[in-house]
């Protein structure tokens, strides 16, 4: 059983937190309330702490323990932390870094998976800016559960109703089944483009943003693993819990793998370079007068392959980004880099893949089956590769 937070904000939803607690406390969860100034006027400290049985937190500035503050030890004792309903209002603020309420204070301080069940008008709910901070939030590791279609408060009948109790009840079991299916394990991941040296100004590379490895590695932190991201030059932030190892070529790529072959999982997303220039120049190329300059490539290490041969007891993951014939590239790298599955995209497609915020995919497995995501955020993505993998291996 576990520790949950749960935070409400002020909608007409505001009541079904109180039914959530209930079935919560129910299931033997230890749940501790924290309401906001416009969720009071919906509903009272004195229904959840009658349910629950538990002090009810509605102010940064009262402590009623004055050997803790209360928004940072709450957040500690948690496992888990659930927002249901949160309102645009709320959203706004936490995609913004306003924390100027209590429950916003404790996921400011936060290191904890956080569930959101949205609950507005539909025209609110499809605002672009609401739908931003959304999305914002995803790619930072907040999971939403999304709204519903049903009559609404303001008397549509469309989508914005928070989700179902035992909806999103069953979210959270499930999500918290989850978080260690990775405890005691080691995982190796590299992520982002290589860079091949051409001079001291120039280089060779690719248009991967690693958005899609960064992601996977999160997923895997979050159950529980020691994750180790090899990173070809990016501009993203490490995830939480997560051992990052920074290099430029395939080169040092291959070496920092080499170093963690002992992983027990390997998922290779890396847009490694195939090629890179024979000579390096000591010195900045200048034009010639007109005259056309040749570079002369030979191919890099194949990492994968090499992981292929010499996995042990590795699971190992390749990614196969492809342009034309995708299925059957993909199915022929499975094969010949002796990989236990592969991940296959088509990047022809601008709008998913490289360097774009959403992906699609279709992981092949070699015992056999495949599965199939549509288009959906990287965030999300990740999480359901690391899902997807976890059964396939355990099996």
């Amino acid at each position: 059983m576990a520790n949950i937070v749960l935070g409400v904000t002020g909608g007409i939803a505001a009541y079904k937190a109180i039914d959530l607690t209930s079935k919560l406390t129910q299931s033997g969860h230890d749940v501790r309330v924290v309401l906001t100034d416009n969720a009071l006027e919906f509903v009272t400290p004195l229904a959840f702490q009658a349910i629950g049985r538990n002090h009810v937190y509605t102010n940064t500035f009262k402590e009623e323990e004055p050997s803790v503050i209360s928004h940072i030890k709450i957040g500690e004792w948690a496992d888990m932390i659930v927002v249901a309903p949160v309102t645009a209002n709320t959203i706004g603020k936490l995609a913004s870094g306003i924390y100027d309420n209590m429950l916003l204070n404790v996921l400011a301080a936060n290191t904890k998976p956080v569930i959101m069940a949205p609950a507005m008008n539909v025209h609110m709910y499809n605002q672009p800016a609401v739908q931003r901070n959304i999305k914002a939030l995803m790619q930072e590791g907040y999971h939403f559960i999304d709204a519903e279609s049903g009559f609404l408060a303001c008397g549509y009948n469309a989508k914005g109703r928070m989700a179902d109790v035992p909806q999103i009840k069953a979210h959270i079991e499930d999500m918290l089944s989850m978080e260690q299916s990775l405890a005691g394990k080691k995982v190796l991941i590299t992520a982002g483009p290589t860079q091949e040296a051409i001079d001291p100004i120039r280089y060779l590379t690719n248009h991967s943003s690693g958005k899609m490895g960064y992601a996977i590695a999160e997923a895997a932190a979050a159950r529980g693993a020691d994750v180790v991201l090899v990173s070809g030059p990016v501009s993203l932030p490490a995830p939480g819990n997560v051992t990052r190892i920074d290099v430029e070529s395939t080169r040092d790529m291959f070496e920092a793998v080499k170093d963690h072959m002992d992983a027990d999982l390997g998922i290779f997303t890396a847009a490694v370079s195939d090629f890179t220039p024979r000579e390096v120049h000591g010195s900045k190329m200048k034009k010639q007068d007109g005259r056309e300059v040749s570079i002369e490539l030979k191919e890099t290490q194949d990492i994968l392959q090499y992981v292929g041969a010499h996995k042990g007891g590795m699971f190992v993951v390749g990614f196969a980004a492809e342009t034309d014939n995708v299925r059957e590239y993909a199915a022929g790298k499975l094969k010949k880099k002796n990989a236990d599955c592969i991940v296959m995209n088509d990047v022809s497609n601008k709008e998913i893949g490289m360097n774009s915020d959403e992906n699609e995919v279709v992981m092949l497995f070699k015992n056999g089956g495949e599965q199939a995501y549509p288009r959906m955020d990287k965030q999300t993505l990740g999480i359901q590769i690391i899902e997807t993998i976890v059964k396939r291996w355990n099996d």
